[in-house]
């Protein structure tokens, strides 16, 4: 029996990563063909450094470790990586914001 759950599709991802504010990040799960990862966009802190790019993705197993590790992919265009993404047939997660660092 087929899912009738529609992924995200690509427009809406590249609508969202273009509103994105610095903090804020999108969160998606594939699906169980592509071992059911966690996929973060987020803006880039240290875009416009130098060799920065102003959008990072990370692929993790779970939204903890997606955060930790190095990002899986940086572009400044927003609709590559939204490509990248929608075409894993992601679902939206709700997310938490990551804790802050105590000063």
């Amino acid at each position: 029996m087929a899912s009738s759950i529609k992924p995200v599709g690509k427009n809406e991802i590249f609508e969202r990563m273009e509103k994105l504010q610095a903090g804020e990040s999108l969160v998606f799960q594939l699906t169980p063909t592509f071992a059911s990862k966690i996929v973060i966009l987020e803006l880039n802190p240290a875009y416009p450094g130098k060799k920065q790019y102003k959008y990072l993705l990370r692929v993790g197993d779970t939204e903890a470790h997606a955060r930790t590790i190095e990002p899986f992919n940086s572009s400044d265009k927003a609709k590559k990586l939204a490509e990248w993404v929608a075409e894993r047939w992601p679902q939206w997660v709700v997310s938490t914001p990551p804790q802050q660092k105590a000063a």
